[in-house]
């Protein structure tokens, strides 16, 4: 009897539960493309010009390619989550449609609206 209540309560403890989390604000996110230009401008910069043309690179890489990111239409959106016990967490998801004040819940990098 107190094995089942021991494996019992070891299960619950290391079960990973969804809690819900409230929706606080939705921001486009373009850190890939920004991200990938950035570097890339970084690399052809510091080729062409050495370390002054690599940092020039990498700024105009960086805008650049959040820029495409843009017209290439892969948005995604940076959520910012207030959990139950208040604290503030940010994530980056493909997921729309989510709105502030909006009760979630989160499993991973993956959102779902809570019924």
């Amino acid at each position: 009897m107190n094995k089942s209540i021991v494996i019992a309560s070891v299960l619950l403890l290391t079960s990973t539960l969804a809690n819900a989390d409230e929706v606080m604000t939705v921001e486009k996110d373009r850190v890939l493309g920004g991200g990938f230009g950035g570097l890339s401008g970084f690399m052809l910069g510091a080729a062409a010009g050495g370390p002054l043309g690599a940092l020039v690179g990498a700024g105009v890489g960086y805008f650049a390619g959040q820029g495409v990111q843009e017209v290439a239409g892969p948005d995604h959106s940076l959520y910012v989550l207030r959990d139950e016990e208040g604290n503030i967490s940010h994530l980056r998801t493909s997921a729309k449609g989510f709105e502030v004040g909006q009760q979630v819940e989160r499993g991973g990098s993956q959102l779902a609206a809570r019924p």
